[in-house]
């Protein structure tokens, strides 16, 4: 998990996961393990929770960068410009690199900063944001941005998922 420590959203998850009696605990950048073979690096948030400490909501969000073989996801949750420049400080440009950019805090203005697409040079952005959502994800700016930046749009849509590439899918 990340730092955020005051939804009720998080604490019905707690609830659930201590029912489950699944073990929770907090990560923070730098912080990595393997998984059948997938190399899971942490590079967000930068210090562990204080659960007296007001939450910086989206900047608190956990990002994760996840390498299998020669390909790369990276994961940055909510995370907005602040974190995505702190995460650019913090690291190096290869280390950002990742193939596929789930697009942070479904796609608003403040989030895939020119700078971090930069460093990050995914291929495919994926976006999830419900149509018509009451805050206008994603912005117009930030898909301007991955445009210029050539990168292929995939988005969520609530109700199908499909993506398919028995052959080479065609990325600008």
């Amino acid at each position: 998990m990340g730092n955020d420590n005051a939804s009720p959203a998080l604490a019905r998850f707690k609830s659930a996961v201590q029912i489950a009696h699944v073990p929770l605990g907090h990560e923070i950048r730098g912080q990595s393990f393997m998984w059948d073979g997938v190399q899971v690096d942490f590079l967000w948030p930068d210090s562990a929770a204080d659960p007296d400490a007001p939450s910086a909501k989206n900047n608190d969000s956990l990002v994760v960068r996840l390498k299998y073989g020669d390909r790369t996801i990276l994961l940055p949750g909510d995370a907005e410009n602040q974190a995505e420049y702190k995460i650019l400080s913090e690291n190096e440009t290869a280390g950002l690199h990742s193939d596929v950019l789930k697009v942070g805090h479904h796609g608003s203005k403040n989030s895939a900063m020119p700078e971090f697409l930069a460093a990050v040079a995914p291929q495919i952005g994926i976006i999830s944001a419900g149509e018509q959502n009451p805050y206008g994800h994603p912005s117009a700016e930030l898909l301007g941005r991955l445009r210029e930046s050539g990168v292929r749009i995939l988005r969520t849509d609530g109700h199908d998922l499909k993506v398919s590439c028995f052959v080479a899918c065609p990325i600008p």
